[in-house]
């Protein structure tokens, strides 16, 4: 249990201060909405460095390793994606240049993209080091 929390501790602080400098340059940065999803990124991050541990424990697979990386970004990514005003439902069209999503949505998305698999990522990266390090013990 100890190193779960450890793991815990370890991705909220890591992926939180490799996402800053993104979160930093969002337009809507230090509202209480941006605090919010930020919060809420801290225990995703939390909560992935759990599910890493536990999920890669000695397999040197790297599909396993980015696949959990992978799996927790895109969930966030469409977690905060919001429908352009423009858009119109059944079927869902927002015009140029999916059809799906307009310009404002995939320009929205890419930087949300850039600040999950940097979170995401560099957690892994920081636990990959600590369990090579001995400092934190991959699950058995």
């Amino acid at each position: 249990r100890f190193e779960s929390i450890k793991s815990a501790v370890v991705g909220a602080i890591v992926g939180s201060i490799a996402s800053a400098p993104i979160a930093l340059l969002s337009p809507n940065r230090l509202t209480a909405q941006w605090e919010f999803d930020h919060d809420a990124l801290a225990l995703s991050l939390a909560l992935s460095a759990l599910v890493y541990r536990y999920a890669v424990r000695e397999d040197p697979n790297p599909m396993l390793k980015q696949g959990v990386v992978g799996a927790f970004a895109i969930t966030r990514i469409l977690a905060l994606l919001q429908v352009s005003n423009v858009c119109t439902s059944l079927p869902l069209s927002c015009g140029a240049p999916l059809g799906i999503a307009d310009w404002n949505m995939i320009g929205r998305g890419l930087f949300i993209a850039a600040e999950s698999f940097i979170a995401f990522g560099a957690v892994a990266v920081a636990l990959e080091i600590l369990f090579d390090r001995g400092l934190i013990k991959r699950f058995p």
